[in-house]
């Protein structure tokens, strides 16, 4: 389910199906790096949208942690991060996925109370369009089984 007054209602209404909420993390940057930037936004919204689509009813995409990329994953955004997630698990959602290509997450996840998947950025400007679905998929397709491992992972605990 999106975050969108079209959703919600269903979300509301199924909410005891819906344990999941995916937090897409989207960096920023009006400089030099502006390009990465608008890839990796690009890049992770595409995903996020096709994993919400693959587990309808199951997941809460939530809308995207934007933050200023020279900031890049330090403490107080750790800490903001933080306070998003446990309140998302103070309203019974179990599960939270944080999906990013910007590897500086990678470094502190271990301060983060969620699952956070980094993948790498698949810059998706120059190519046609059928080439562009088939790349999305193929990630999907890796991206999935990730997901469901932790289902059943956290399931068991």
């Amino acid at each position: 389910m999106r975050w969108s007054t079209e959703d919600i209602p269903s979300f509301v209404k199924e909410r005891q199906y819906v344990d999941t909420a995916l937090l897409p993390l989207l960096p920023v940057e009006f400089g030099d790096g502006i390009r990465q930037s608008a890839a990796m936004t690009e890049f992770i919204t595409i995903m996020t949208a096709e994993l919400e689509r693959q587990f309808r009813g199951r997941i809460l995409l939530a809308p995207s942690y934007t933050y200023l990329a020279a900031d890049g994953a330090n403490t107080p955004q750790t800490e903001e991060l933080n306070r998003w997630i446990e309140t998302m698990k103070k309203e019974k959602l179990k599960h939270i996925i944080l999906l990013t290509a910007d590897s500086s997450w990678k470094k502190i996840e271990y301060e983060l109370d969620a699952f956070l998947v980094w993948m790498p950025l698949v810059p998706l400007e120059n190519l046609d369009a059928a080439y562009k679905k088939q790349v999305i998929s193929e990630q999907i397709k890796q991206l999935l089984p990730v997901v469901m491992d932790k289902w059943k992972e956290e399931g068991k605990s």
